[in-house]
């Protein structure tokens, strides 16, 4: 046999071995995507994307900022799944399988990209298909920006020459990536600083710029984006005008949680959320890298850092990935990015690629996601999702190097090593996988997950007998409210799924949460007269309600209270009366 039938043949069997592992995992998590009703976050993100459905106006109607520029990356594709359902009935099933499609594609784009280094692309594809932010399956501004991250890294960071049409796909996927963050913005700006100093000086020394790194094919990536940007003026300036833009952009910057506190501030919080969070792995690690970075002999003592940096990481990826009650997957991954960052010292052949073209930006993008979010370590954690993919390579070199060397020591050193790191990737994976099955946000343990909602957004959802029964009992409360295409309807409370339900319009700022500290609401009707509702659901604090300051501005609209159960409906004189007209 010869020496490129047999490396064809062993390729063969890499990719068969690997597409099995995807479709394996692949089709559990399917199965654990029709489990689990969360009534908030992946709600909104729905919501968002059918208040425009419904021919809402981009940044005019919708004054919660997180998630509506996304809104517009998906309009196509929520439109044309919208069309195909005929109304929003199983519409959080349809959104869950989006989620898994776009998860898959990123999956497969990252085993090819790492495919010439054998096995070891495994690791960073399925780290990646693991991994679902906050264990949320809803397409939001989380997933597109670590998944339009994640594609540009392994494009750009790739030792290969892209052609001109390649360059311009990335300026779009980095509009994408802009549009779900716009913090991403100054990664943008300064990868083109970077891009015009090393042009420069490479043309002073007479030198060929490497084609990332090439200030032109920056440019022609800001003409892709530039692509998208039209297409998004043409959006916002088809259904609203420039004035009503202007009028209520200052507004949507003025949301009340998402108040940014200073550069500094910002700043110290994020080293101080690390810290708290994973104390005894930073003070460990810390002492580790400092011996590493002293030592001139460090790459005789190899073994030893890395064992010391795994005895450090073993704590957190056990805490956060067995222990800890009913947290999300995130904390998971913030780990493995700094043990991986030991084995990327330690070894003597390092691929500096990898590190500067993608670890470390990856590591910049996780002050920006901490920038632009009030979550705190919860979204700090997730973006070191990013390192951890690519970090896999590095201790996966350091591996073969220790592999490389000869001598009885020496084999008991590569059998320290390989232990090692085996232990830490298998905790890893195993916890990744244990949450990613487990943990179901805002709900109970899977097993009590029996009862099969059968109608409305949720149809297809299994959860507890207790929720699915409070679920059909404000179904049927909405629809004995009768609303129509013409009524405005307020949800006070947690429940953006019942803008989903409910052919009203959306009497509010957002299809986010109402609570006491809602007072936008008296600007955004200032602004918005024709949103103000003719109807009021309270599906949480309904005892309270009376007392807020909120209610009182409601007052004087003379609203009266027509059901209570459990949910309360208020409603407008006007309409209360043709409610009783239909009954009558």
């Amino acid at each position: 046999m010869t020496a490129g039938r047999k490396t064809a043949e062993q390729k063969n069997v890499q990719h068969l071995i690997f597409i099995g592992l995807f479709l394996l995992i692949e089709i559990l998590l399917i199965r654990r995507s029709f489990y689990g009703f969360n009534t908030a976050d992946e709600m909104y993100y729905i919501g968002t994307s059918e208040l425009l459905y419904r021919g809402g106006k981009l940044l005019v109607d919708d004054w919660h900022p997180a998630q509506q520029l996304s809104g517009f990356l998906l309009h196509p594709i929520y439109s044309l799944i919208r069309a195909a359902l005929g109304s929003t009935e199983g519409i959080v099933m349809a959104s869950r399988f989006l989620y898994l499609a776009f998860e898959g594609i990123i999956t497969l784009l990252l085993y090819l990209r790492f495919q010439r280094r054998g096995m070891v692309s495994y690791g960073p594809a399925l780290l990646f298909l693991l991994f679902v932010p906050f264990g949320l399956y809803g397409m939001s501004y989380n997933c597109i920006e670590f998944g339009a991250l994640t594609i540009l890294l392994a494009v750009l960071s790739a030792k290969m020459e892209h052609s001109i049409p390649e360059y311009l796909l990335c300026g779009m996927i980095m509009a994408a990536l802009v549009l779900a963050n716009p913090f991403a913005l100054l990664l943008y700006i300064a990868y083109g600083l970077i891009c015009l100093v090393i042009t420069l000086l490479n043309r002073k020394k007479k030198q060929q710029t490497e084609g990332a790194l090439s200030f032109r094919n920056f440019l022609w990536m800001t003409l892709g984006a530039g692509i998208i940007l039209v297409f998004f003026l043409i959006f916002v300036f088809q259904r609203g005008t420039i004035t009503e833009v202007l009028d209520n952009i200052p507004c949507i910057l003025a949301d009340q949680e998402h108040q940014s506190k200073g550069f500094w501030y910002k700043t110290k919080r994020y080293f101080e959320l690390c810290f708290k969070s994973y104390r005894f792995m930073f003070c460990g690690l810390g002492a580790v890298y400092l011996a590493t970075l002293l030592d001139r002999k460090r790459f005789e003592h190899d073994v030893l850092y890395m064992a010391l940096a795994s005895v450090f990481v073993f704590p957190s990826l056990l805490y956060y990935g067995f222990a800890a009650e009913h947290i999300p997957i995130n904390y998971q991954m913030l780990p493995l990015a700094f043990w991986c960052l030991e084995a990327y010292f330690v070894t003597k052949h390092k691929d500096r690629r990898l590190f500067y073209g993608w670890y470390l930006p990856a590591m910049a993008f996780t002050m920006i996601v901490h920038f632009a979010s009030n979550t705190g370590i919860v979204n700090i954690s997730a973006a070191y999702s990013l390192c951890s993919c690519v970090g896999l390579v590095f201790a996966a070199q350091w591996l073969k190097e220790i592999w490389s060397l000869e001598g009885k020591k020496q084999r008991i050193l590569r059998g320290a090593g390989s232990a090692a790191v085996c232990a830490v990737v298998f905790l890893q994976f195993l916890g990744s996988f244990h949450l990613r099955m487990s943990y179901i946000c805002g709900e109970d343990a899977m097993p009590l997950l029996t009862q099969r909602m059968e109608r409305g957004p949720l149809k297809g959802v299994y959860t507890s007998p207790e929720t699915a029964q409070w679920y059909e009992e404000v179904l049927a409360e909405l629809d004995s409210l009768h609303m129509t295409s013409q009524d405005r309807l307020l949800v006070v409370g947690v429940a953006p799924w019942i803008y989903l339900y409910a052919e009203a319009g959306c009497g509010s700022y957002s299809t986010w949460q109402v609570h006491e500290g809602s007072t936008q609401l008296y600007d955004y009707y200032a602004l918005h007269p024709e949103k103000y509702p003719n109807i009021i659901y309270i599906i949480h604090w309904a005892d309270d309600f009376p007392d807020w300051e909120l209610s009182k501005y409601f007052d004087k609209g003379g609203f009266e209270v027509v059901y209570q159960g459990t949910g309360t409906a208020m409603m407008t004189p006007d309409r209360a009366r043709d409610m009783e007209r239909n009954e009558n």
